[in-house]
Protein backbone atom coordinates (compact mmCIF):
# COMPACT_ATOMS: atom_id res chain seq x y z
CA UNK A 1 0.00 0.00 0.00
CA UNK A 2 3.16 2.55 0.66
CA UNK A 3 4.29 1.73 -3.44
CA UNK A 4 0.74 2.33 -4.52
CA UNK A 5 0.63 5.69 -2.52
CA UNK A 6 4.30 6.71 -3.68
CA UNK A 7 3.38 5.77 -6.78
CA UNK A 8 -0.29 8.16 -6.90
CA UNK A 9 2.34 10.98 -5.67
CA UNK A 10 4.77 10.53 -8.26
CA UNK A 11 1.51 10.39 -10.89
CA UNK A 12 0.18 13.64 -9.07
CA UNK A 13 -2.64 12.08 -7.73
CA UNK A 14 -2.75 13.42 -4.66
CA UNK A 15 -5.77 12.29 -3.33
CA UNK A 16 -5.27 9.17 -3.46
CA UNK A 17 -1.69 9.18 -2.19
CA UNK A 18 -3.11 10.68 0.71
CA UNK A 19 -5.58 7.45 0.89
CA UNK A 20 -3.30 5.43 0.48
CA UNK A 21 -0.72 6.22 3.26
CA UNK A 22 -3.40 6.54 5.26
CA UNK A 23 -4.13 3.36 4.96
CA UNK A 24 -0.54 2.39 5.60
CA UNK A 25 -0.53 4.95 8.90
CA UNK A 26 -3.87 3.27 10.66
CA UNK A 27 -2.07 -0.33 10.72
CA UNK A 28 1.61 1.63 11.94
CA UNK A 29 0.46 4.39 13.91
CA UNK A 30 1.39 8.49 13.62
CA UNK A 31 4.70 7.36 15.09
CA UNK A 32 5.33 5.88 11.64
CA UNK A 33 7.24 9.52 10.24
CA UNK A 34 8.52 8.26 6.88
CA UNK A 35 4.78 7.72 6.11
CA UNK A 36 3.45 10.90 7.92
CA UNK A 37 5.97 12.60 5.67
CA UNK A 38 4.71 11.42 2.96
CA UNK A 39 1.02 12.33 3.93
CA UNK A 40 2.45 15.97 4.41
CA UNK A 41 4.29 16.14 1.21
CA UNK A 42 1.21 14.78 -0.71
CA UNK A 43 -0.85 17.07 0.89
CA UNK A 44 1.60 20.39 0.32
CA UNK A 45 1.51 18.99 -3.57
CA UNK A 46 -1.71 18.77 -3.72
CA UNK A 47 -2.75 22.34 -2.08
CA UNK A 48 -0.03 23.47 -4.55
CA UNK A 49 -2.17 21.74 -7.22
CA UNK A 50 -5.16 23.22 -5.56
CA UNK A 51 -3.68 26.82 -5.92
CA UNK A 52 -3.30 26.00 -9.59
CA UNK A 53 -6.62 24.95 -10.49
CA UNK A 54 -8.24 28.12 -8.39
CA UNK A 55 -9.49 26.38 -6.06
CA UNK A 56 -8.54 28.45 -3.10
CA UNK A 57 -10.87 26.76 -0.30
CA UNK A 58 -8.99 23.28 -1.29
CA UNK A 59 -5.73 24.65 -1.06
CA UNK A 60 -6.21 26.15 2.55
CA UNK A 61 -7.94 22.77 3.88
CA UNK A 62 -5.08 21.37 2.28
CA UNK A 63 -2.43 22.97 3.59
CA UNK A 64 -3.81 23.39 7.43
CA UNK A 65 -3.82 19.88 7.32
CA UNK A 66 -0.17 19.33 6.61
CA UNK A 67 0.48 22.19 9.36
CA UNK A 68 -1.98 19.97 11.82
CA UNK A 69 0.03 16.69 10.80
CA UNK A 70 2.92 18.11 11.58
CA UNK A 71 1.72 19.46 14.50
CA UNK A 72 1.09 15.72 15.59
CA UNK A 73 4.67 14.33 15.21
CA UNK A 74 5.73 17.35 17.19
CA UNK A 75 3.67 16.30 19.77
CA UNK A 76 4.82 12.74 19.90
CA UNK A 77 8.27 14.27 21.16
CA UNK A 78 10.23 11.72 18.73
CA UNK A 79 13.00 13.98 17.32
CA UNK A 80 12.13 15.19 13.68
CA UNK A 81 11.82 18.87 14.87
CA UNK A 82 13.76 20.41 11.36
CA UNK A 83 11.23 18.53 9.25
CA UNK A 84 8.62 19.08 11.49
CA UNK A 85 9.29 22.84 11.68
CA UNK A 86 9.88 23.22 7.53
CA UNK A 87 6.51 21.58 6.93
CA UNK A 88 4.98 23.98 8.87
CA UNK A 89 6.88 26.93 7.53
CA UNK A 90 6.24 25.74 3.95
CA UNK A 91 2.57 24.92 4.37
CA UNK A 92 2.17 28.50 6.45
CA UNK A 93 3.84 30.55 3.75
CA UNK A 94 1.61 28.71 0.98
CA UNK A 95 -1.28 29.35 3.10
CA UNK A 96 -0.52 33.21 3.94
CA UNK A 97 -1.05 33.91 -0.28
CA UNK A 98 -4.42 32.43 0.15
CA UNK A 99 -6.11 33.87 2.79
CA UNK A 100 -8.33 36.61 1.51
CA UNK A 101 -10.70 37.54 4.45
CA UNK A 102 -10.65 37.49 8.45
CA UNK A 103 -12.26 34.66 8.35
CA UNK A 104 -9.50 32.69 6.37
CA UNK A 105 -6.97 33.66 9.02
CA UNK A 106 -9.05 33.14 12.40
CA UNK A 107 -9.37 29.80 10.54
CA UNK A 108 -5.70 29.22 9.82
CA UNK A 109 -4.87 30.31 13.37
CA UNK A 110 -7.03 27.39 15.12
CA UNK A 111 -4.52 24.95 12.93
CA UNK A 112 -1.51 27.21 13.60
CA UNK A 113 -1.70 28.67 17.23
CA UNK A 114 -1.18 25.35 19.01
CA UNK A 115 1.65 24.46 16.52
CA UNK A 116 3.09 27.55 17.76
CA UNK A 117 2.63 26.91 21.09
CA UNK A 118 4.89 24.20 20.79
CA UNK A 119 7.60 25.90 19.48
CA UNK A 120 7.28 28.19 22.05
CA UNK A 121 7.51 25.28 24.97
CA UNK A 122 10.48 23.87 23.01
CA UNK A 123 12.54 27.15 22.15
CA UNK A 124 13.11 28.36 25.58
CA UNK A 125 15.85 30.39 24.98
CA UNK A 126 13.87 32.19 22.05
CA UNK A 127 16.45 31.38 19.32
CA UNK A 128 13.99 31.49 16.92
CA UNK A 129 13.39 35.38 17.52
CA UNK A 130 13.44 37.48 14.52
CA UNK A 131 14.33 41.11 14.67
CA UNK A 132 11.52 43.50 14.16
CA UNK A 133 8.83 40.49 15.01
CA UNK A 134 10.03 39.38 17.99
CA UNK A 135 9.43 35.66 18.92
CA UNK A 136 6.27 33.78 18.37
CA UNK A 137 5.00 34.12 21.72
CA UNK A 138 4.36 37.94 20.91
CA UNK A 139 2.19 36.35 17.64
CA UNK A 140 0.10 34.43 19.90
CA UNK A 141 -0.55 37.72 22.54
CA UNK A 142 -1.70 39.80 18.88
CA UNK A 143 -4.62 39.78 17.49
CA UNK A 144 -5.48 37.70 14.51
CA UNK A 145 -4.84 39.73 10.89
CA UNK A 146 -3.94 38.58 7.18
CA UNK A 147 -0.44 38.83 7.97
CA UNK A 148 -0.31 36.48 10.80
CA UNK A 149 -0.15 33.37 8.99
CA UNK A 150 2.71 34.28 7.15
CA UNK A 151 4.44 35.47 10.00
CA UNK A 152 3.86 32.41 11.60
CA UNK A 153 5.93 30.77 8.41
CA UNK A 154 8.77 33.34 9.56
CA UNK A 155 8.85 31.92 12.96
CA UNK A 156 8.70 28.11 11.94
CA UNK A 157 11.47 28.39 9.21
CA UNK A 158 13.47 30.53 12.12
CA UNK A 159 13.75 28.15 14.64
CA UNK A 160 14.73 25.22 11.76
CA UNK A 161 17.20 27.32 10.79
CA UNK A 162 18.35 27.37 14.60
CA UNK A 163 18.48 23.47 14.74
CA UNK A 164 20.15 23.23 11.55
CA UNK A 165 23.17 25.41 12.12
CA UNK A 166 25.54 23.17 12.49
CA UNK A 167 24.06 20.95 9.68
CA UNK A 168 26.57 21.44 6.64
CA UNK A 169 24.00 19.97 4.05
CA UNK A 170 20.97 21.46 5.16
CA UNK A 171 21.57 24.99 6.95
CA UNK A 172 21.51 27.53 4.11
CA UNK A 173 18.67 26.13 2.55
CA UNK A 174 16.96 26.60 6.13
CA UNK A 175 18.64 30.18 6.61
CA UNK A 176 17.08 30.54 2.36
CA UNK A 177 13.91 29.81 3.85
CA UNK A 178 14.03 32.22 6.04
CA UNK A 179 15.23 35.29 4.13
CA UNK A 180 12.23 34.27 1.80
CA UNK A 181 9.48 34.48 3.81
CA UNK A 182 10.82 37.49 5.32
CA UNK A 183 11.44 39.21 1.96
CA UNK A 184 7.55 38.33 1.27
CA UNK A 185 6.77 39.38 4.72
CA UNK A 186 8.28 42.67 3.81
CA UNK A 187 6.68 42.97 0.88
CA UNK A 188 3.22 43.54 2.80
CA UNK A 189 4.29 46.20 4.70
CA UNK A 190 5.66 49.79 4.41
CA UNK A 191 8.29 52.25 6.38
CA UNK A 192 9.92 50.78 9.53
CA UNK A 193 8.18 47.20 9.08
CA UNK A 194 9.29 46.49 5.84
CA UNK A 195 12.69 47.81 6.48
CA UNK A 196 13.37 45.71 9.78
CA UNK A 197 11.73 42.38 7.95
CA UNK A 198 14.46 43.35 4.50
CA UNK A 199 17.37 44.02 7.00
CA UNK A 200 16.43 40.00 8.76
CA UNK A 201 16.37 38.93 5.40
CA UNK A 202 19.74 40.05 4.49
CA UNK A 203 21.20 39.03 7.56
CA UNK A 204 19.83 35.39 6.92
CA UNK A 205 21.19 35.56 3.58
CA UNK A 206 24.82 37.07 5.14
CA UNK A 207 24.50 33.93 7.33
CA UNK A 208 24.17 31.62 4.33
CA UNK A 209 26.61 32.88 3.04
CA UNK A 210 29.33 33.28 5.49
CA UNK A 211 29.17 29.26 5.16
CA UNK A 212 29.17 29.37 1.50
CA UNK A 213 30.80 32.46 -0.49
CA UNK A 214 30.56 30.51 -3.74
CA UNK A 215 26.26 29.64 -4.37
CA UNK A 216 25.59 32.41 -7.18
CA UNK A 217 22.20 31.41 -5.70
CA UNK A 218 22.63 33.42 -2.20
CA UNK A 219 24.29 36.02 -4.07
CA UNK A 220 20.93 36.17 -6.59
CA UNK A 221 19.05 36.04 -3.39
CA UNK A 222 20.84 38.91 -1.63
CA UNK A 223 20.54 41.10 -5.07
CA UNK A 224 16.86 40.61 -4.82
CA UNK A 225 16.09 41.10 -1.42
CA UNK A 226 18.60 44.64 -1.51
CA UNK A 227 17.08 45.66 -4.94
CA UNK A 228 14.69 48.11 -3.58
CA UNK A 229 16.58 49.63 -0.73
CA UNK A 230 20.34 49.34 -1.89
CA UNK A 231 20.75 48.79 -5.36
CA UNK A 232 24.65 48.98 -5.41
CA UNK A 233 24.87 46.56 -2.98
CA UNK A 234 22.22 44.86 -5.29
CA UNK A 235 24.50 45.06 -8.74
CA UNK A 236 27.20 43.79 -6.65
CA UNK A 237 25.92 40.87 -5.80
CA UNK A 238 23.79 40.02 -9.33
CA UNK A 239 27.29 40.88 -10.57
CA UNK A 240 28.94 38.21 -8.67
CA UNK A 241 26.05 36.21 -8.93
CA UNK A 242 26.81 36.13 -12.57
CA UNK A 243 30.35 35.78 -12.73
CA UNK A 244 30.19 32.32 -10.14
CA UNK A 245 27.53 31.06 -12.49
CA UNK A 246 29.73 31.77 -15.72
CA UNK A 247 32.41 29.65 -14.08
CA UNK A 248 30.48 26.17 -14.73
CA UNK A 249 30.67 25.45 -18.06
CA UNK A 250 26.42 25.62 -20.20
CA UNK A 251 27.37 22.62 -21.62
CA UNK A 252 26.85 20.45 -18.12
CA UNK A 253 24.68 22.74 -16.54
CA UNK A 254 21.90 24.74 -19.66
CA UNK A 255 19.89 25.41 -16.89
CA UNK A 256 20.52 26.36 -13.52
CA UNK A 257 18.24 26.36 -10.35
CA UNK A 258 17.92 27.90 -6.93
CA UNK A 259 17.91 26.53 -3.68
CA UNK A 260 14.60 25.64 -3.85
CA UNK A 261 14.63 24.22 -7.35
CA UNK A 262 13.14 27.48 -9.17
CA UNK A 263 15.08 28.23 -12.42
CA UNK A 264 16.76 31.13 -11.85
CA UNK A 265 16.69 34.58 -13.45
CA UNK A 266 19.17 36.45 -13.20
CA UNK A 267 18.77 40.17 -12.21
CA UNK A 268 14.85 39.26 -11.49
CA UNK A 269 12.55 38.72 -8.86
CA UNK A 270 11.95 35.31 -9.65
CA UNK A 271 15.61 34.53 -8.07
CA UNK A 272 14.13 34.71 -4.65
CA UNK A 273 11.06 32.78 -3.30
CA UNK A 274 7.90 34.53 -4.02
CA UNK A 275 5.74 31.74 -4.14
CA UNK A 276 7.43 28.98 -2.24
CA UNK A 277 7.93 26.04 -4.22
CA UNK A 278 9.71 24.08 -1.79
CA UNK A 279 12.02 21.54 -3.68
CA UNK A 280 12.60 18.10 -1.97
CA UNK A 281 16.26 18.76 -1.35
CA UNK A 282 15.62 21.51 0.83
CA UNK A 283 13.63 19.53 3.32
CA UNK A 284 16.03 19.13 5.95
CA UNK A 285 17.50 16.19 7.94
CA UNK A 286 14.71 14.43 9.83
CA UNK A 287 16.31 13.67 12.66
Amino acid sequence: MYDIGDTYLQLGSFDLAVASFDKVLAITGKGEVGVVAKIADALLSQGRHNVAGGFREKARTAFRDAIALAGDVLKLAVGHRPWAWKVVGDACFELASQEATMEDAGRSSEVIYPVLQLLIEDDTDRRSAVHGLGHAANLLQSPVDLDTTLKSAVFAFAYRAYLLKNETRVADPALYDLASALHALAGRFEGDQRMACTKAAVVAIKRALERDAGDERLWNALGVICADGGPQVAQHAFVVSLELYAKVSAMTRPERTDIMGRTLMYGSTWGICISSWRSTSSRGSAS
